[in-house]
């Protein structure tokens, strides 16, 4: 039997980080999968704030392999054999049923957010295959006890725990004083403990999602129909590309392997909505997807239940959920590495600061209540985008709520260096506008919406958090800048 002060089970790019942040602060740590890699994935598209964070943890923990990854160039330069796509920003195509796209009025169906200056300072898709091997890799090599491929049991000790398993038969005997939960779904410790889920969220979505390769960039289906890219502050291809469709939306995610992560996300469950359904009632969308093929999972498309999930408690005085096991709402907003991030980061400074000290289970709660109040924001967020989406500048509009909240973040932390809570969900001024404007949009009464100002009502609601004229494009729906420039990564 081996003793560790921390057991961690799960070994993706999150379960791996905190293993050796954790070994970086001095205490014993054992990582535990019941997988292998590489392997499939879903959740790869990188923010600002994720960036960030990463620079952040890798300088604080001297974990300088990691810095490479917080930008495009860099990474690049340094792994250009870890597959990773161009993220500029986000985009977003409104699209009407047994209709080509079309173009609109002053972009009227349109919208384009920049995040990055340029490619070399861009913000990344993570090729998970790649990305958590390499993560994983560094476990490994840094003399951590890494055990994959392997089932486990547990029994909780109160307090520690005892986690018995096998490896290719061989029987694996550890203990551990904390046990931190890093997978996701599975949740294994709090199904162990018998944690009760969450069920009430304001969104309610499912997806169908793979991983294809010969997927036609979206700017050549634009070129074909005539449609002018003069005004856009960059390639749409180069970032996280929205199709806004009546039944949800598409996301699309290019890699610099060709190979194209892409899933429809809709509203409710996907019912009668297939795969080749969902193609044909839009044709341009269609039109991409005329020469490619699904190449992962290996066992094709893959479909789910409803997305949201989570747990009413996240942490106890001997273990932790991960953000990603924790819960989960909606890929919509790019939400998931920087929640990792934001999460570890969190974790990993209250058992260096409050283990042995009488302290820990107090800021354990805290941690617990952060997790919980961050995804009840995210949930709201992107329940105001899935209520108005039939209404693409009401859409446009929602959208400004994300990303009022994503750079206030990044200056409050990068600029005036605080730890605010992801997305400012520790604001209670910013939480209670958020929820004014998803009351608004999700109102029934049509007569109502005709006597409000949509325009004028966003834009006061968030005039405390808008930092960057989120409301004076110089171009309708074109954003050319967003970050604020003392944010920018050196």
């Amino acid at each position: 039997m081996q003793q560790f002060d921390v057991v961690i089970l799960g070994a993706g790019f999150g379960g791996s980080l905190t293993a050796l942040l954790l070994d970086r602060i001095g205490l014993s740590v054992a990582l535990v999968d019941r997988g292998t890699h590489p392997r499939f994935a879903i959740g790869e598209s990188s923010t600002p704030a994720a960036g960030y964070l990463l620079q952040s943890l890798a300088a604080q923990y001297d974990l300088p392999q990691f810095e490479a990854f917080c930008k495009y160039g860099s990474w690049q330069q340094s792994h250009p054999d870890i597959g990773c796509g161009v993220k500029r920003g986000f985009s977003y195509f409104a699209h009407t049923p047994h209709q080509p796209f079309q173009a609109q009025p002053a972009h009227g169906s349109e919208l384009l957010v920049t995040a990055n200056l340029s490619d070399t300072l861009a913000d990344t898709h993570w090729y998970r295959a790649d990305v958590d091997h390499w993560f994983a890799r560094q476990v490994a090599a840094s003399g951590i006890l890494y055990q994959d491929q392997t089932e486990v049991e547990l029994q909780h000790n109160h307090p520690g725990w005892q986690i018995q398993g096998t490896r290719f038969g061989e029987r694996i005997d550890l203990q551990a004083n904390f046990l931190i939960d890093a997978t996701g779904a599975a949740g294994i410790v709090a199904r162990t403990l018998g944690i009760e889920a969450e069920t009430e969220f304001k969104t309610h979505s499912s997806a169908i999602f793979g991983h294809f390769r010969n997927v036609a960039p979206w700017q050549t289906i634009l070129d074909g129909q005539g449609i002018s890219r003069e005004d856009y502050p960059f390639n749409s291809d180069h970032s996280a590309l929205h199709h806004v469709l009546d039944e949800g939306w598409m996301w699309q995610l290019r890699f610099n392997n060709g190979i194209t992560s892409t899933g429809f996300v809709l509203d409710g469950e996907t019912g009668q909505h297939s795969w080749e359904t969902m193609l044909d009632r839009y044709p341009s969308i269609k039109a991409q997807f005329a020469e490619a093929e699904c190449v992962a999972p290996v066992d094709g498309l893959q479909t789910t239940g409803r997305l949201q999930r989570g747990w009413k408690e996240c942490a106890g005085p001997d273990w932790a959920l991960l953000p990603h096991t924790a819960g989960f709402i909606d890929p919509l907003h790019s939400t998931g590495i920087a929640h990792t991030l934001c999460g570890i980061e969190r974790l990993v400074t209250i058992l260096e600061q409050h283990t042995g000290q009488g302290t820990l289970t107090e800021a354990l709660a805290n941690y617990s209540d952060s997790l919980q109040v961050e995804r009840t924001l995210i949930d709201t967020l992107v329940a105001c985008c899935y209520r108005s989406r039939h209404d693409f500048e009401r859409f446009r509009l929602s959208t400004l709520f994300y990303f009022a909240a994503a750079t206030s973040y990044e200056h409050l932390r990068f600029h005036e260096q605080q730890r605010p809570w992801l997305l400012c969900a520790d604001d209670e001024r910013f939480r209670q506008a958020v929820t004014d404007w998803y009351e608004l949009v999700s109102r029934e009464d049509h007569r109502a919406d005709q006597k409000t100002d949509w325009l004028q009502t966003a834009r006061e609601l968030l005039a405390p958090w808008d930092r960057v004229g989120l409301f004076e494009p110089a171009v309708p729906h074109m954003y050319y800048y967003t970050a604020a420039p003392e944010a920018e990564p050196r």
